[in-house]
């Protein structure tokens, strides 16, 4: 098969850009061809990034090889049109984050930060999340309105041209209360590769991790408030930069003086390395985090996770099996279950053979091959296939435009 993958950008930005890598690399091991189309956002080593791909060039050169390519899989449009380039050919469009079902791409209201699980409609326009920062160049205001409707008509629109990928179940049910029929929509999370990851032996020292941009909706802001409700021992590590670091550096030295590290962006053998020095990792998001591949990535090196008890986070984190989960925003409620970690000495252990056991790689791939083969049987029909013997629909599991600056996907 010969699939064209749609990236917003070349290099490693966040999770889209590591997990269409690691998609690549694994259907070229089975065979298949993969080409690169990266938008105009610039990433952390574009070379080695793109060297998981047969080849690279950039998205607005599409239609000179469209008829090179099977079929395309997009990891991100937000609308029907930024499809036209491809004509007629099969395409998939991967939902790794809430910009197709939230007018603010946050999930979390304006005020108080409340995670949100509404369908676009009214209750935006009540709560003022209509109200959304303009973004482009030569904006004449920063704010601008969004219409809840608008992007309604705009998904339904797109579902019609392609069928949808949810990172998780939580996404594809917004994705069908936003009026995407139920037969349009498939499930796949987007599970790490292994790449011979071990267990790293528990270091005696009781140290926290974040991993991740550092964003507001992160959350990352709420493990440095939980260090106040845990001994003075407890420390915390924070892996990855972003546009919040600055303002997170100020709360740390204002709560947990001397307490926080920021390591800043490090590469996958000094992620590794980070993993191996704290005890325990945390997923603090205070958005409804639409999956979340680091708790995967962290129980994989059998550190358990402390994640917050919403969105996709559930799915993968089954509490004494991998962890606990705490109330979404509760710094008190975090510090609570981190202690109940650290001192069970067999709970890393445990999230490493259930992660081995409940989220291998292969399934990802087996189901990307198949919705990719089910798009191209209905190109080649003119409507959708009846769905047999592979992944789709909301109740099943699997694992563009422009990027929303205060988020991360997946």
């Amino acid at each position: 098969m010969r699939i064209g993958m749609v990236v917003p950008g070349n290099g490693f930005v966040g999770g889209i850009e590591r997990h269409a890598h690691d998609v690549a690399r694994s259907l070229r091991e089975r065979g298949h061809e993969v080409s690169l189309l990266f938008g105009a956002e610039t990433g952390k080593e574009p070379v080695r990034y793109a060297a998981a791909f047969d080849r690279a060039l950039p998205a607005r050169d599409a239609r000179r090889i469209r008829r090179e390519l099977d079929v395309v899989w997009i990891h991100r449009a937000n609308d029907a049109r930024e499809l036209d380039a491809f004509a007629d050919l099969p395409v998939v469009v991967a939902s790794h984050d809430h910009e197709l079902t939230c007018v603010r791409s946050h999930r979390y209201l304006p005020l108080g930060l409340e995670p949100c699980h509404r369908a676009p409609g009214a209750a935006c326009v009540t709560h003022g999340c209509v109200v959304v920062r303009d973004r482009r160049p030569r904006a004449l205001l920063p704010v601008a309105l969004r219409s809840p409707f608008r992007l309604r008509a705009a998904l339904r629109a797109l579902s019609r041209r392609a069928p949808l990928v949810a990172c998780s179940r939580y996404v594809a049910g917004n994705l069908v209360r936003a009026g995407v029929p139920p037969s349009r929509v498939h499930v796949l999370h987007p599970i790490p590769r292994e790449d011979g990851a071990r267990p790293l032996p528990r270091p005696a020292a009781p140290r926290l991790a974040v991993v991740g941009n550092l964003l507001r909706g992160k959350g990352v802001d709420i493990a440095i408030e939980a260090l106040a409700h845990l001994p003075r021992e407890v420390t915390l590590d924070v892996v990855g930069d972003g546009p919040s670091r600055a303002s997170l550096e100020s709360l740390a030295a204002k709560m947990a003086p001397g307490r926080v590290r920021f390591l800043g962006w490090l590469d996958p053998v000094g992620v590794d390395a980070a993993y191996a020095e704290v005890s325990l990792v945390v997923v603090p998001s205070r958005w409804p985090e639409p999956f979340g591949m680091t708790g995967i990535e962290a129980m994989r090196r059998g550190r358990p996770v402390v994640g917050a008890d919403h969105g996709g986070i559930p799915e993968w984190l089954e509490p004494g099996s991998a962890g606990l989960l705490f109330a979404p925003g509760s710094a008190r409620e975090l510090a609570r279950a981190a202690m109940l970690l650290l001192a069970d000495e067999h709970a890393g252990e445990r999230a490493f053979h259930w992660v081995q056991e409940r989220f291998p790689h292969r399934r990802l791939i087996d189901g990307v091959l198949a919705i990719a083969s089910s798009a191209i049987e209905e190109g080649a029909q003119g409507s959708p296939p009846a769905r047999a013997g592979h992944p789709g629909g909301v109740r099943a599991e699997g694992a563009g435009g422009p990027r929303n600056t205060d988020e991360e996907a997946a």
